[in-house]
């Protein structure tokens, strides 16, 4: 073969593997797919081998490339992959014969093993993908779960917490809770300087009723109290069953006055209700006691707030029971070793200035509607003693009208003014006189009455304001009392 003859031939394969190995190179690029080199030399290896190993995965297979099948009998064991038994097939007659020799259709065969070894590994990548992506949506599911047992199980926990501090009968929160809280309140009432009152219940007769109806009835008689204290207090406050027929009421921010309010409108809520056993309607009363601590420091530690609430109580019943007492520590209670303004045990404590005074008032019992009058002895911003000819039964609201005096250059006639109260003490005054000088300032009085008051209208406890301001200005004040 000449010279221009080898150039042509080179030429021509040159032009073949541009247009026909180039163009599908290209076109799966462009077009994003697999494209194969046409070989017209093919055979079909079982023929050609004269193999009679039907089990063989190229038998009669429809793909005549049979150096691309796995696992293949040609070496009378079964081959590995198309990537590791590549080499050996190239040695094969049914290779060769594809082949025929020339380097067009080797470089052709060669292109297609490379684009079948790319397709493999991409059928390869796309399966680890969708496995990837079935294994994330386990796991979705999975962690689905989870979280739906981890929101049953705090649920289960808050259910827990509810039935380990409320009280199975009532639902209200039992003793064990309670110990808890009554520290946590007192502490921060100490540490906030503001009121935390403890009202203590306790039923009247009522180991009658479980005598009379059964203690089935009993438990119904505690569950609808029960439901009535939970429906009387502020979200603030705590309503707990102490023990028994016991119930306790928690209130912060709440003085001795607004306890005592509360606690009032509770008891006749409770004597007005009607309780039923079956078919049969049960008249029930309770007996309330309060005690209160305050800025003042007069309790110490917060079992003394449920020990003096329990006094209370033990006085409501001693005094016939269906009442309200508030507790007044004694002196030998105080436990700081100061002396008190007292009275046979009962303290008379306010937190304002004092000033000495016997302007008129004038009340009203608010239960019984009893009258009563007399001078005050002295005056404060919350509360007042005055002289009185009769005795008065303490733990009682009164409606009182005061008449102050004309503050100079304001006005030129008494003014009255309005106040709700609670007596809080009531003490003869030969009890009283050794210690201060009271018996010109008598007129006929037997009694000193301590009341504290518990609400005064704006305007009403301006004026008061005033007439202290002009009374502590006047000089030589021999009345004002630290």
């Amino acid at each position: 073969m000449t010279d221009k003859l080898r150039r042509k031939a080179a030429d021509s394969y040159t032009i073949r593997v541009s247009k026909d190995i180039r163009g599908l190179l290209l076109n799966a690029i462009k077009q994003k797919g697999w494209f194969f080199f046409k070989n017209p030399h093919l055979c079909k290896c079982w023929e050609e081998m004269k193999c009679k190993k039907t089990d063989c995965p190229s038998y009669k297979s429809s793909n005549l490339r049979c150096w691309q099948i796995s696992g293949t009998y040609c070496l009378d064991k079964p081959n590995g992959d198309f990537a590791k038994k590549y080499g050996d097939c190239h040695k094969c007659r049914v290779y060769k014969k594809a082949t025929d020799g020339n380097v067009l259709l080797k470089i052709g065969e060669d292109f297609n093993n490379l684009m079948l070894h790319l397709k493999n590994k991409e059928d390869e990548l796309r399966l680890n993908i969708r496995s990837s992506e079935e294994k994330n949506r386990e796991l979705e599911a999975l962690n689905e779960k989870i979280n739906k047992l981890v929101m049953t199980l705090d649920k289960k926990n808050v259910l827990l917490r509810e039935l380990s501090i409320k009280d199975g009968l009532t639902g209200l929160y039992n003793y064990r809770f309670f110990r808890e809280i009554l520290n946590e309140q007192y502490n921060l009432a100490k540490r906030f300087r503001f009121p935390l009152s403890c009202i203590m219940i306790d039923i009247d007769y009522f180991k009658a009723v479980n005598d009379t109806y059964g203690h089935q009835a009993g438990d119904a008689i505690l569950s609808q109290l029960a439901d009535i204290l939970r429906s009387n207090v502020r979200d603030a406050d705590k309503a707990v069953r102490y023990g028994g027929e016991e119930f306790v009421i928690m209130l912060p921010y709440t003085d001795s006055g607004d306890a005592y309010i509360k606690a009032e409108r509770l008891r006749q809520v409770i004597s007005n209700f009607p309780f039923t056993v079956g078919r049969k309607r049960v008249n029930i009363t309770v007996s309330l006691g309060i005690a209160t601590y305050t800025d003042n420091k007069n309790i110490k530690r917060a079992e003394q707030l449920v020990v003096y609430a329990d006094k209370a109580l033990y006085q409501a019943k001693q005094r016939g029971r269906n009442q309200t007492v508030i507790h007044n520590l004694k002196p030998d209670e105080k436990g700081n070793g100061e002396k008190a303004n007292s009275f046979g045990g009962i303290i008379e404590r306010r937190r304002h200035p004092r000033v000495q005074t016997l302007i008129k008032i004038k009340g009203t019992e608010v239960n019984n509607k009893e009258r009563f009058s007399g001078n005050a002895y002295d005056l404060s911003y919350s509360g007042l003693c005055f002289l009185s000819s009769k005795s008065l039964e303490v733990n009682r609201r009164v409606e009182l009208s005061l008449y102050l005096p004309a503050i100079e250059g304001k006005e030129k006639k008494a003014h009255q003014i309005d106040i709700e109260g609670l007596l809080v003490w009531c003490k003869r005054i030969s009890e009283y006189s050794a210690k201060h000088n009271i018996a010109g300032q008598r007129s006929g009085a037997d009694y000193l009455v301590g009341i504290q008051f518990i609400n005064i209208s704006k305007k009403d406890g301006a004026y008061l304001q005033k007439y202290f301001v002009s009374m502590f200005k006047k000089e030589g004040q021999p009345g004002l009392i630290g």
